[in-house]
């Protein structure tokens, strides 16, 4: 966890009393914004952490986002009472989730509003200024991105809130919103310091403005936009990481992929693999913000000295058997045992573990995220240091085959993108597969399953492919068959999605207060 994280905690609470809850603040909070505040690089960068915050929030990325938010054919939600909820899509526009989700994106976005309305009346170093300007300019990029995919056309607003009373706000068209998060980050790209200097991943680098970037025209190449001229801009912002035309290379695979997320849990840092991470630390005692990674989803664990877990999330026997049996990813993604627990003097204990065998595929847990390895002591029962994986350079490579073989077809380049990660993994080599674009396509598809799992990608994988309604229900009907008896209630997401589940409600809040706003389809 690097000081950047914990700097001027009072202050992150402060600016979020300014842009987060507004109810009880009874007069205009002039004393600290418009005089007393934006003055030096101390108060520049306590507002920047503050845009930074929502990213390690439990009700986004290192929380919701991994749980509930992106069930898709790689899990299900291990709870047979769980009949309802938007992790079995059946729910509507009151989920809480779902309103958390919207609430904070929109925190983010009003607190980069500000820092950036600010930031140029500072007095600081302009190198140092202007990335601070840059980060803030792609976050809020960022938190629009997130935004458009889960909900489509959403309100577009760059500037401050100058009242608690401007709330009525139309809906800006995807494209519109879309061209915004592009030309933002496009500029930020220029602003923002290199992964090298940064050193650390919790912090927007060049890297992880261009491989969102790619991510973002992958996006607007597919669904529901589909505009295949994007696939060029998406092969461009990946090139520019794997082959940079200026510098160093910065990113390469870590060989041990297990290692990757044992990193993320015990709080250190490898640029090369993980170019950019959702920030927690800690137990949450005192200013230090923890989140649920490993809790909700990682291995069932009653024992709080070894890492409480819920153990929530579940694999599918899909992708279970989608893995060679040599492929490393496979028993370190989805978990080969369960722990066998002892009271010890009225606590729970772990005494033991058992292997699961090759009959019990529904009965294991998400594996990728284990508290066993976290290093900050006491462990909290429900909150974790662990660090969500925003982008990696596994996808970085996968995102280039895909955009190459969509724009010049299944070429060298492509081929040996999609090879380093299949040899990472002791994967078969499926290179002589790979005879025309479409078999390209497919198998570089079916590796973003594989490599990927459990990293919130998913699901936007299979929407903007068009398919995420037939593979869903396709992976219900199979599990409604062929699943043991006691676990056929994980068909339930898959039987209850439809075309409107591309898309999440607006939250009901806000067309109850917003006068100018519109529901999606469906709902």
């Amino acid at each position: 966890m690097n000081n950047f994280y914990r700097f001027l905690s009072l202050v992150i609470f402060i600016i979020g009393l300014l842009s987060g809850c507004t109810d009880y603040l009874k007069k205009d909070p002039t004393f600290i914004v418009k005089e007393n505040y934006y003055n030096n690089a101390n108060d520049a960068n306590a507002a920047l952490v503050a845009v930074y915050d929502v990213l390690g929030r439990e009700q986004t990325f290192t929380g919701e986002v991994l749980e509930s938010l992106n069930t898709s054919d790689e899990g299900f939600y291990a709870r047979s009472g769980n009949v309802s909820g938007v992790s079995v899509y059946n729910y509507d526009a009151t989920s809480t989730e779902v309103t958390e989700f919207w609430q904070q994106m929109y925190i983010g976005i009003e607190r980069a509003n500000i820092l950036l309305n600010n930031i140029d009346k500072v007095d600081m170093p302009e190198a140092e200024k202007e990335a601070i300007k840059g980060e803030a300019k792609f976050l809020r990029a960022f938190y629009y991105f997130n935004l458009v995919i889960y909900f489509g056309d959403v309100p577009l607003k760059t500037t401050a809130t100058p009242s608690v009373n401007s709330v009525d706000i139309a809906r800006t068209p995807q494209r519109e919103v879309y061209n915004f998060i592009t030309r933002e980050m496009e500029e930020a790209e220029g602003m923002v310091k290199t992964a090298t200097q940064i050193g650390f991943g919790g912090r927007v680098s060049k890297s992880a403005v261009r491989g969102v970037l790619a991510k973002v025209y992958l996006k607007m190449a597919g669904a529901p936009l589909n505009d295949v001229s994007k696939y060029a801009e998406a092969l461009k912002w990946a090139k520019k990481i794997v082959f940079p035309e200026n510098g160093p290379t910065e990113h390469s695979l870590n060989p041990d992929y297990k290692q990757i997320f044992i990193n993320l849990a015990a709080d250190k840092y490898d640029i090369k693999e993980s170019i950019w991470e959702a920030e927690t630390y800690g137990n949450r005692f005192g200013d230090l913000e923890g989140g649920r990674v490993g809790n909700t989803i990682g291995l069932a664990c009653n024992d709080e000295s070894v890492g409480f877990s819920y153990g929530y999330i579940n694999t599918t026997a899909k992708l279970y058997n989608s893995y060679e049996a040599n492929d490393v990813r496979r028993d370190w993604n989805i978990a080969t045992y369960r722990y066998n627990h002892i009271t010890v003097d009225g606590f729970q204990r772990v005494r033991d573990s058992t292997f699961l065998t090759n009959t019990q595929i529904y009965e294991r847990n998400c594996g990728k995220y284990r508290r066993l390895f976290e290093q900050v002591k006491p462990k909290n029962k429900n909150y974790t240091p662990i660090n969500a994986p925003l982008l990696r350079y596994a996808d970085v490579l996968l995102m280039l085959a895909e955009s190459e073989n969509e724009v010049n077809g299944p070429t060298t380049i492509a081929i040996n993108a999609l090879k380093q990660v299949r040899d990472r993994a002791n994967a078969s080599n499926v290179s002589a597969l790979a005879t025309s674009k479409e078999e390209l396509r497919k198998l570089i598809q079916n590796e973003r399953f594989l490599e990927l799992a459990f990293e919130a990608n998913r699901k936007f994988d299979l929407i903007r492919w068009g398919i995420f309604t037939s593979t869903m229900n396709q992976l219900g009907n199979s599990i409604q068959t062929t699943a043991p008896t006691n676990f056929r209630y994980a068909s339930l997401a898959g039987r209850s999605v439809t075309v409107r589940d591309n898309l999440f409600p607006i939250p009901i809040r806000e067309t109850s207060l917003n006068r100018l706003i519109t529901q999606n389809p469906g709902w």
